[in-house]
C-alpha cells in the first residue's frame, strides 16, 4: 500500500470524499483537479520544462495533458511567450499572487488565450483561459468609476448596497449579494441587486456550516474565486503529485482551482450555474463576501476579474473605514462620559455613590437597561437589574470561569443556566472586575429580546441523505424560513466592551486609591495646567508673531512668482514667435533663391556647350544646391515645424517621431487619438516642445531602443505619456548630482507651468523611464 501524500492528516477525508459532517476538514487546497475550460501547467522554474498538466490543452494547446509532463515550453508556446514569461519572472520576482504573462491565440481553433503565472512549492503555476469576451480597455478607469460612486455612501449599510449596485453592473451577474459574517459565525444577506427574475435572498440568514472555516480561510488570502459553470466535471492534473518530492501541488491561489463537490451540489440545490466571490476584509477579518449568481454559464476576462478584484480591496478599506467610524462616534461619546466619571469619583468618598447616584453615571457610560455594582459583598443596583442573591451566585460563577478582566455575552442564560430564571432582565452580561482577591465587580445588564429570524432554509436540517442513502448532502430548500430566538439580548458593540476595558483600567489605577491622595494629584495637576497655560499663551505670542512674518513673506514671494511667470510666458511666446519667423524666412525667403538658383544653373547648362568638364561642374553646382535646399528646408522645420501650425499636433509629433527614427536606432510606437481635434495653439506647441525634450534626454541619456508615445484627450484635459525601455534614471537626485543631468527636466516642468500643465516621473534606474503630461483644457 502506498503512503499517503506528505500534505495529508489522519482523520482528513480526502479531496472530493467529504460530506456536511467532515467538510470544514476537506483539503480544498489541494484538489488535484482543475475547471476544465482552462488549462494548468506546473514549469521547473530553471529549465521552463514541463512537470505536470491538466485541463483543455488540447483545445489550447492541441496535446492532451498525459503528454506534456516532461516537454519543454518553448515546444507547446511561441517563442515571444516563453520570452515574456521569463523577463515577467526576472522583473517580478517570486510572484506567489497570478500575475497576467501574456495572451496568444490558440494552436488549432485561433480563440485567444490569456495566461497567468503564480510560484507554488517551488514550481511555476501557469494557467490558460480561452478569453470568451472582451475585457475592459481600462479596467482601472472602471475601478475609478465605481469607486467614485460607492464612497458616497455615508453608513455601512448604504455603502453595501452600492457595492452591490457596482458589482452587479460591471460583472453582469444575476444576483449580487453581500454577505455578512456575524459575531456567532452564522451569516446575513445584509444586501443586494439582481435581475427582475432572480430570486430574493435579501434578509435570509445561513448557519456557518454553509462556509466551513478552511473555506473562509482561502477567501482571507484570495481575494477571488470564480466557477464559470457550475456543472463542470474536474479535469485532473497529470500527475496528481510532483514527481520530484511526491507532494500535491497547493491551488489556494489559483483561479482555475477546482471546488469543493459539496459546495457544487450546494449551488446547484440553490439553481446557481455560475458564481462568483469577492472578499471583504476589514482589519485582516473576513468581514463578508460580495457573491455573485448566475443562472447560466458565465465566463468573465482576466482583466475584468482584476478590476473586481481591486475594487473588492479598495472598497474594504472604505468600508472599514465608515465601520470605524460608527464605532469612533460611540467611543468619543464613551470618553466623554468616562471622563466625567472620573472626575466625580474622585471628589466622592463613596465608590457606589460615585459611579451610580450622580450624573451621569455607568448607565450613561455603556447602554444598559440595569447596572449594578458588587463591592465587599453588597451589591448596589441602578435601573432593571437580577436580585442580590442571584447576582451573588452569579459573581460565583464569575470568579470561577471567568478569566479575562472583562466578560461579556449577549445570551447570559445559554453560558450560565441558572440566568433563564432571570432572562428578562439579564439575558446580556459585561462584567469588569475591579480587584482580585476578594473580587469586586461593575456588572451591565441588558433583557432578553424575542426576535425573529428568517434562515435561507431550515437551519436545523443543513444536510440530508444522499440519493445513496449515505453520503450526506447540502439540503435542497432554501425557501425563507423563519424561527423565533429567545434568551438572547442585543449584541454588545465592540465599542461597549472597549469602553469597559478602558473604565476597568481608570479604576485599577486611579479610582480605588485613596481620595486624599487623588485630591494632592489633582492639585499638582491644576498648578502644572496653570503653568501650561502661561507657556501655551507665550507660545501663542510666538507663533502669532512668526504667522504674521511668515504671511508677508508668502505674499512678497507670490509677487515675485507671479513676475517670474509673466516673464517666462512672454519669454517662451517671444520665442515661439522668432522660431515661426525664422522658419517662415528660411523657406520662402531662402527657399524661393535657391529655387531661382536651380533654375538660373539649368537654363546656364542649356546655354553653354556640352563640354564634359563643363557640364560636371554645373552638375555639381546643383547638387550643392538641392543639399542647400534640404538643409534649409531642415533647419526651418527643426526651428518650428509648419505640420504644427497647419496640420495640427498629431501630424507634427509624427513628423517628428519620423526624422528621429531615420537619424537614431530608436523604434517608436504611438498611440495618438485625439482624432483630428485641434487644441489651443500654446498648448500644442506647449506639448510639442515636451516630446521634443524627451526624445532628446532619451537620445542622450536613456540608451533605450524603444520609445512609446500615447496622446488623448477627454473634455477637460490632454494627457501624454512618453515612456523608453532605457537606463533609468533616480528621480529625486542625489547628493552631488550635476545639475545639468536635470535641466531637461526642469525645462519641461516650466515650459508646462505655462499652460497650468503637470508632470510626473516614474522611474529607477535599469527599468527605463516614464513621463505623464497632463494638460487642463
Amino acid at each position: 500500500m502506498s503512503s499517503p501524500p506528505a500534505d495529508a492528516a489522519v482523520g482528513v477525508p480526502a479531496f472530493g470524499a467529504a460530506d456536511l459532517t467532515d467538510c470544514d476538514r476537506e483539503p480544498i487546497h489541494i484538489p488535484a483537479a482543475i475547471q476544465p475550460h482552462g488549462a494548468l501547467l506546473t514549469l521547473d522554474p530553471q529549465t521552463f520544462s514541463i512537470v505536470q498538466a491538466g485541463g483543455d490543452t488540447a483545445r489550447i494547446l492541441g496535446t492532451p495533458p498525459g503528454a506534456l509532463p516532461g516537454q519543454p515550453m518553448a515546444a507547446w508556446f511561441p517563442p515571444d511567450c516563453v520570452a515574456r514569461l521569463r523577463c515577467l519572472l526576472a522583473i517580478e520576482g517570486p510572484t506567489p499572487r497570478p500575475v497576467h504573462a501574456f495572451t496568444m491565440a490558440a494552436r488549432r481553433h485561433g480563440q485567444v488565450t490569456e495566461a497567468v503565472v503564480h510560484r507554488s512549492g517551488g514550481l511555476l503555476v501557469l494557467e490558460l483561459e480561452p478569453l470568451r469576451e472582451p475585457g475592459p480597455d481600462d479596467a482601472l478607469g472602471q475601478v475609478q468609476a465605481m469607486l467614485l460612486r460607492v464612497q458616497q455612501a455615508a453608513t455601512p449599510q448604504a455603502f453595501c448596497q452600492r457595492l452591490a449596485d457596482e458589482v452587479r453592473r460591471i460583472s453582469g451577474f444575476d444576483r449580487v449579494m453581500v454577505y455578512r459574517f456575524l459575531p456567532d459565525d452564522t451569516g446575513a444577506v445584509i444586501a443586494e441587486a439582481r435581475h427582475a427574475e432572480a430570486e430574493s435572498f435579501l434578509g435570509l440568514h445561513y448557519p456557518a456550516s454553509d462556509i466551513p472555516r478552511q473555506a473562509r480561510a482561502l477567501y482571507l488570502s484570495n481575494w477571488i474565486r470564480l466557477i464559470p459553470d457550475t456543472h463542470y466535471v474536474p479535469a485532473p492534473v497529470l500527475p496528481a503529485v510532483n514527481p520530484r518530492d511526491g507532494r500535491p501541488l497547493d491551488l489556494s491561489f489559483s483561479v482555475l482551482r477546482s471546488v469543493s463537490p459539496v459546495h457544487l451540489e450546494y449551488l446547484h440545490n440553490m439553481g446557481v450555474a455560475a458564481s462568483m466571490s469577492l472578499s471583504l476584509v476589514l482589519g485582516g477579518r473576513l468581514w463578508g463576501l460580495i457573491a455573485c449568481h448566475h443562472r447560466t454559464p458565465r465566463f468573465l476576462p482576466h482583466r475584468l476579474r482584476m478590476a473586481c478584484e481591486l475594487f473588492a480591496q479598495v472598497a474594504s478599506w472604505r468600508l472599514e473605514t465608515l465601520v470605524a467610524g460608527e464605532d469612533f462616534e460611540a467611543q468619543l461619546h464613551s470618553k466623554r462620559v468616562h471622563e466625567a466619571l472620573i472626575q466625580t469619583i474622585s471628589r466622592e468618598a463613596d465608590l457606589a455613590e460615585g459611579l451610580t447616584r450622580q450624573r451621569p453615571n455607568l448607565l450613561d457610560y455603556i447602554p444598559a437597561d440595569g447596572v449594578g455594582l458588587w463591592l465587599d459583598g453588597h451589591f448596589t443596583p441602578l435601573g432593571r437589574t437580577p436580585g442580590a442573591e442571584q447576582v451573588a451566585a452569579l459573581v460565583t460563577w464569575l470568579n470561577q470561569t471567568a478569566d479575562d478582566g472583562v466578560f461579556h455575552t449577549d445570551r447570559l442564560p445559554l453560558a450560565y443556566p441558572p440566568a433563564a430564571a432571570f432572562a428578562d432582565v439579564a439575558s446580556g452580561l459585561i462584567a469588569l472586575s475591579v480587584s482580585k482577591t476578594p473580587r469586586d465587580y461593575v456588572l451591565w445588564f441588558r433583557p432578553e429580546v424575542i426576535r425573529t429570524v428568517t434562515w435561507g432554509g431550515n437551519p436545523n436540517k443543513p444536510l440530508q441523505a444522499g440519493p445513496d442513502g449515505e453520503r450526506l448532502t447540502p439540503r435542497r430548500s432554501f425557501a425563507a424560513w423563519r424561527e423565533s430566538v429567545t434568551l438572547h439580548a442585543d449584541p454588545w458593540r465592540s465599542a461597549d466592551v472597549e469602553a469597559a476595558r478602558t473604565l476597568r483600567t481608570s479604576l485599577l489605577e486611579v479610582v480605588l486609591q485613596r481620595i486624599d491622595q487623588v485630591a494632592r494629584e489633582r492639585e499638582i495637576a491644576h498648578v502644572k495646567q496653570e503653568k501650561l497655560t502661561v507657556e501655551l499663551d507665550r507660545r501663542l505670542d510666538q507663533w502669532q508673531a512668526l504667522a504674521s512674518r511668515l504671511k508677508e513673506e508668502a505674499e512678497r514671494r507670490a509677487v515675485l512668482e507671479t513676475e517670474l511667470s509673466q516673464a517666462l510666458r512672454s519669454t517662451v511666446e517671444e520665442q515661439e514667435a522668432e522660431r515661426h519667423r525664422i522658419a517662415r524666412e528660411l523657406h520662402d525667403t531662402l527657399g524661393q533663391t535657391l529655387t531661382l538658383l536651380k533654375l538660373g544653373l539649368d537654363g546656364l547648362g542649356r546655354a553653354l556647350p556640352a563640354a564634359e568638364a563643363v557640364q560636371s561642374q554645373l552638375a555639381a553646382l546643383k547638387g550643392l544646391t538641392n543639399s542647400i535646399g534640404s538643409e534649409v528646408n531642415r533647419l526651418a522645420w527643426e526651428v518650428r515645424p509648419t505640420a504644427l501650425d497647419d496640420l495640427g499636433l498629431e501630424t507634427a509629433m509624427r513628423q517628428l517621431t519620423e526624422t528621429w527614427a531615420e537619424r537614431s536606432n530608436l523604434r517608436f510606437a504611438l498611440h495618438l487619438a485625439l482624432n483630428g481635434r485641434r487644441l489651443d495653439r500654446k498648448v500644442e506647441t506647449a506639448l510639442y516642445r515636451v516630446l521634443q525634450e524627451a526624445l532628446v534626454n532619451v537620445i542622450r541619456h536613456a540608451n533605450a531602443t524603444r520609445v512609446g508615445v500615447l496622446l488623448e484627450a477627454n473634455e477637460t484635459e490632454v494627457r501624454m505619456i512618453v515612456e523608453d525601455d532605457g537606463c533609468g534614471f533616480a528621480p529625486d537626485p542625489a547628493p552631488g548630482d550635476a545639475p545639468a543631468k536635470r535641466l531637461g527636466l526642469l525645462g519641461i516642468r516650466e515650459r508646462l507651468s505655462l499652460v497650468s500643465g503637470t508632470l510626473e516621473i516614474e522611474s529607477t534606474p535599469g527599468h527605463g523611464c516614464t513621463l505623464f503630461v497632463s494638460v487642463p483644457l
